[in-house]
């Protein structure tokens, strides 16, 4: 095998053990939560009145 081809099977391995590791735990990186949803909601809200008050 080429040099090339270890190193890509190596990283491939890399990248399998990450994503067995982040498949173990309870919670993914960067994952919203329902605060996170909410809080955007929120803000969405506010921000279309402020454009509604803005425009009236």
């Amino acid at each position: 095998m080429e040099n090339s081809d270890i190193d890509w099977q190596n990283e491939l391995e890399r990248r399998a053990r990450i994503y067995d590791d982040i498949a173990a735990g309870d919670r993914f990186e960067g994952a919203m939560t329902s605060l996170d949803y909410v809080a955007i909601a929120a803000l969405t809200l506010v921000l279309v009145a402020a454009f509604w008050i803005w425009g009236a």
